[in-house]
């Protein structure tokens, strides 16, 4: 074996030898004279730890000569030109044929894996037929010289190993550097020959974006960035459905330029878009890098549920909203849905003139998690909602971007508030600890007491007769506000209950009131035995004509609900009804906050936009029709206010709640304080531009499909949520795929890898658009989605930062050398890793281990008595 050799992968564990003197030292004192150990036992143990540090110190028998077995790694990727390639081919030939005699060498072509096309044997014995050979499949759509590197490392070549490593040094698989590290530890160097791949300077869409999805009547913005290293003419396109939709002249600078589609009418469904670029005179070796493909789900026209009271027409609101493709579902208030799985099925929610009684507080609570999912919410103001609506301190207002309470001590309107109480005998029963009139007591002075300074109050109370006990009275400051805790504190339970007549004092007494907002409170337990339905109907429209509203309480089951709801439905008031007469304080308190807070502000307004919104895109602020009044609000501290009034009040205000949007239009549909509106030529437009701001983002979906690249495969991903936002588990999921081409595969099955998440691989899928129509069963219900995904080009085709640095440090880090195309006969004349002849290296650890073995199984014999002692003399 000529220049043959020792050497240690790890000296530094030959330093435990320096500890044997003192081993042998410290056996022979302790164990010897002390105990009597065998001196045999010692000199084995002595070994054994020998052993053991030669072993650890990774012995390896070198040797060295003429022949060199050189493996060459050569890169197939696509990124590499087809003149590349003839290039390369042409360079390992002639490297081939300017090797010597007894030089060796295999070849290795890769992608994204690697192939052995010619096994090993005298290099210029090889032939040509590894010229010939081909990736298979999509493995050239992928770089990993991480995986090259290891074939051409194990390889059994049974003599001096080196590597020349051919590649533009662009991997998008795999680490590399992990396999030059290893090199690095078994002394293999590894040359290097960088060859030219993807360029900054070549033309390419380095990407496109847009909507996944979008509501039909949308309009789809569509951004491309284009990139080349030489600046000239060119063109850039967009295609849908196979067919051009727009295309742009562009003068195309150096570096990266981005261009903006917009295409409108697209129908319902899938579409497949792609954006094109294309130059004049341009650097493009890699035309395949030009196209980009998106997919697209135009989502069905909105469900709209439009909620009006019962007897308000809702035509005007519903025929403008279908006029412009939604789907519109009327309801009134009582046929709400509160479920969230019935909610569900409508993409927005419209409130128009609804008060806040008007809806239970399941059905209010819906509304609001319904809108927190990520659903829409529209509320409109007018003479039954906002303050008039009752929506101070409400779980209804909680969700609005406005607020009817006012704290800033601005001007505001004028209240009159007059309470009608009755005070009959009934009212002293006791169901609970505390008599009825105990409890309106309590509730009339509270009451009261809320109205602000300047409003006016007023309390009557009746039996078979009527008792002023605190005529209308304008509220000054402190003495009236004791003035009223007098007056209630006699109040007493005695007579009968007649409530019409109580009611015509009290009408007559507050229509002549000196104010903007009149309103009575009814509080009654009993009966009345005078009045009829006629009589009433027309003392309440003398009032209503007025301005005036009334709202009513009926205490108790012996209370007359019937006509107590007919005076407040015919009113323009609330009707409420208790059991429970601890109830009486904070339901008149609430109806007297209501009365001080609902002020409506009535005059000619200009509607003034002060804050840039897609609402009002494309609306010239200027053109929008003036206004006879809305609701007095405040907007709240995140929302964000569009229009507002000459007074600085909200009239359009909108902000994000939760998941969902919210948006609060403080006029009306057209019926009263937007009287102008209905006959504007774009109030159709208007209120599906509202709509449409309020949507539901049309890709948060039941079901959401991602795709992701792995190798030359996609994984298809998808995420299923329930109504209630919680994960879809265990459900089988199926999907049909139609492909770029058209071909169509169907009901493959996704498994369940995590939480509501289902997958499915795709081998080595074509660039292009795919549309999915996934089909998931939960229980007893079949969901159905249609979705899409875009495979963009192989990653080959895009420059990869820091190839070039990537081939010099593997160079460094193993020794190798940096070579060049333009000599192939270097290939063969390599230093080693130090800079002499390459040398072979077999490790033989093993036979100081097994030495180290047999010694300890000795001294274990020996110490046991296995072995006789030898026998010392007397």
């Amino acid at each position: 074996m000529p220049d043959a050799g020792l050497t240690f992968a790890r000296p530094e564990a030959l330093w435990l030898l320096a500890l044997t003197p003192l081993f042998v030292l410290s056996g022979l004192v302790f164990g010897v004279r002390r105990r009597g150990l065998p001196r045999v036992a010692v000199w084995l143990r002595l070994l054994v730890i020998t052993g053991l540090a030669l072993a650890l110190a990774d012995p390896l028998l070198t040797h060295g000569g003429d022949a060199v077995s050189t493996v060459f790694v050569v890169d197939r990727s696509r990124s590499l030109t087809e003149r590349t390639g003839e290039e390369i081919d042409t360079w390992l030939a002639a490297a081939l044929a300017a090797a010597g005699e007894t030089d060796r060498a295999a070849i290795v072509h890769f992608g994204a894996a690697p192939e052995l096309v010619a096994p090993a044997g005298p290099a210029d014995g090889l032939g040509s037929s590894w010229q010939e050979a081909t990736l298979p499949g999509q493995d050239a759509e992928y770089t990993n010289i991480e995986s090259a590197l290891a074939l051409a490392r194990a390889l059994p070549l049974g003599g001096q190993r080196r590597i020349v490593l051919v590649s533009d040094g662009a991997q998008n698989a795999g680490a590399a550097l992990t396999q030059a590290d290893q090199a690095t530890t078994d002394r293999t160097p590894i040359d290097v020959v960088p060859v030219a791949g993807v360029t900054e300077s070549d033309l390419r869409l380095e990407g496109a974006s847009a909507a996944s999805s979008t509501w039909r009547g949308e309009s789809l913005n569509v951004v491309a960035s284009v990139a080349t290293g030489i600046p000239g003419g060119g063109a850039v396109e967009l295609w849908i459905d196979g067919a051009l939709s727009e295309r742009q002249e562009v003068e195309l600078p150096g570096g990266i330029s981005s261009y903006t589609f917009s295409a409108e009418g697209l129908e319902s469904g899938f579409h497949a878009l792609e954006v094109r670029v294309s130059g004049t005179s341009l650097n493009d070796p890699y035309p395949e890098n030009n196209v980009q493909a998106l997919s697209l789900v135009v989502r069905d026209q909105p469900n709209v549920l439009l909620v009006t009271p019962l007897g308000a027409d809702p035509a005007l609101l519903r025929g403008a909203l279908e006029r412009r493709g939604a789907e519109v579902t009327a309801s009134v208030p009582a046929e709400v849905p509160w479920r969230l799985s019935e909610l569900s099925v409508f993409d927005a929610v419209i409130l128009n003139n609804v008060a806040a009684n008007e809806l239970t507080l399941d059905q209010v609570a819906g509304l609001r998690e319904s809108t927190r999912s990520g659903r829409g919410l529209i509320v409109l103001g007018g003479t039954a909602s906002f303050g008039p609506g009752g929506y101070a301190g409400s779980a209804l207002e909680e969700a609005l971007p406005v607020t009817v309470r006012v704290t800033d001590g601005r001007e505001r309107e004028r209240v009159a508030v007059l309470m009608i109480v009755d005070k009959s005998g009934s009212m002293s029963y006791a169901p609970g600890n505390t008599p009825k009139i105990d409890l309106a007591r309590e509730a009339v002075g509270v009451a009261a007491q809320s109205l602000a300074d300047g409003d006016q109050v007023g309390i009557l109370l009746f039996n078979d007769n009527q008792h002023w006990i605190l005529p209308l009275t304008t509220i000054e400051g402190a003495a009236e506000r004791q003035l009223i805790d007098d007056a209630v504190a006699g109040i007493s339970a005695d007579g009968g209950t007649e409530i019409y007549p109580a009611l015509q004092v009290g009408f007559d007494a507050i229509r002549n009131a000196d104010a903007d907002v009149r309103h009575i409170i009814l509080l009654s337990d009993g009966k009345s035995r005078t009045g009829t339905r006629e009589t009433y109907q027309k003392l309440i429209d003398d009032v209503v004509s007025d301005r005036t509203t009334l709202s009513t309480i009926a205490v108790g089951e012996d209370a007359d609900t019937d006509l107590l709801q007919f005076l407040a439905e015919q009113g323009n008031g609330r009707y409420h009804f208790t059991e429970r007469p601890e109830d009486i304080p904070r339901l008149t308190l609430e109806e007297a906050q209501s009365a001080g807070s609902q002020s409506v502000i009535r005059g000619d307004f200009a509607p003034i936009q002060t804050l840039p919104s897609p609402i009002l895109r494309g609306f010239d602020p200027e053109t929008l029709p003036r206004l006879d009044g809305y609701d007095f609000a405040e907007a709240k501290a995140k929302a964000q206010v569009v229009l507002t009034s000459d007074r600085d009040d909200p009239v359009l205000a909108k902000w994000q709640y939760g998941l969902g949007r919210v948006v609060a239009w403080t006029a009306d549909d057209g019926t009263d304080f937007a009287g102008a509106w209905p006959e504007w030529e774009r109030y159709d437009e208007f209120w599906a531009s509202v709509v449409r701001w309020s949507l539901p983002d049309p890709e948060n979906r039941p079901m959401a499909v991602s795709v992701m690249r792995d190798g030359p495969d996609a994984v298809i991903s998808v995420e299923a949520t329930g109504n209630d936002g919680r994960f879809a588990d265990l459900a089988a999921t199926s999907a049909t795929i139609t492909t770029p081409s058209g071909a169509v595969v169907a009901d493959v099955p996704l498994y369940q890898t995590g939480p509501g998440q289902y997958q499915v691989r795709v081998a080595a899928p074509e660039p292009g658009a795919y549309q999915v129509e996934l089909s998931q069963t939960r229980g007893n219900e079949t969901i159905v989605e249609l979705a899409g995904f875009a495979v963009p080009p192989s990653p080959e085709l895009r420059p990869i930062a820091g190839a070039s640095a990537l081939m010099r440090a593997i160079a460094a880090r193993t020794g190798g050398r940096l070579l060049s195309l333009d000599d192939p006969a270097e290939a063969f004349s390599a230093q080693g890793l130090s800079g002499g002849v390459p040398r072979d290296y077999q490790p033989f650890w093993y036979l100081p281990l097994g030495l180290a073995l047999l010694a300890l199984l000795a001294e274990i014999a020996v110490r046991m008595r296995f072995v006789p002692r030898p026998v010392r003399g007397r």
